[in-house]
């Protein structure tokens, strides 16, 4: 079951919606359907955003799912924070800027091969994008646009606490911005506690690179 609401872009309507929370209360999975959504063909691509964690990890597996559904391909990106000389981040202040660089560019070298790993693993086509940002919700919608995707999936759990308010933030703020559709894919669980998946993995040929 799919949630529909209009988002176009930073304006007073989208903000009020975003002010009620949606994530934190919805049982189902929600559809921002941007400005540009105006075309009845399937997604071609789809954007993923991915930094390695649990629920990152999710969506990369539901995106994936859908992908193969529907034929079409995936761009992933995670995005890292720059290094800065004044901060409170433990990673920042333990490391110089050349060895901090060096582990967040082997970091998310790992999470993109893994994604891609999955992704060739269900013969979906995909390809993997690294960036620098301290605004990741500007970074997501700017790959989005440049590679010409025409859907963003992201995760949340609709919980309320820190990794709520972290990963909320970020996907509440591409919501708002976004003028291309935003599929929020929240991990759901029946009564067994097992996880309900928005669409069947279906197998394919070898996964492929795209340009």
């Amino acid at each position: 079951m799919i949630r529909i609401k209009a988002a176009h872009g930073p304006t007073g309507e989208t903000e009020v919606l975003l002010g009620e929370d949606p994530m934190s209360q919805a049982t189902i999975s929600i559809v921002s359907v941007g400005k540009l959504a105006t075309r009845a063909s399937p997604y071609q691509r789809i954007l993923v955003p991915t930094d390695g964690s649990e629920l990152s990890t999710f969506a990369v597996d539901q995106a994936i799912a859908l992908a193969a559904a529907t034929g079409a391909a995936i761009v992933f990106v995670t995005v890292n924070e720059p290094f800065h000389l004044f901060t409170t981040s433990t990673e920042m202040i333990e490391a110089s800027r050349e060895e901090y660089e060096r582990r967040q560019e082997t970091h998310a070298d790992r999470i993109l091969e893994q994604a891609g790993t999955a992704a060739s693993e269900a013969g979906v086509a995909f390809i993997t994008v690294r960036r620098w940002s301290d605004d990741p919700f500007r970074e997501i919608i700017r790959v989005a646009e440049e590679r010409c995707c025409e859907l963003i999936a992201m995760a949340s759990h609709g919980r309320r606490g820190l990794s709520a308010m972290m990963l909320g933030s970020v996907t509440n703020k591409v919501l708002a911005h976004s003028t291309l559709p935003v599929l929020v894919l929240r991990k759901l669980v029946n009564v067994s506690k097992a996880p309900v998946y928005l669409a069947e993995e279906l197998s394919g040929d070898s996964g492929r690179r795209i340009d």
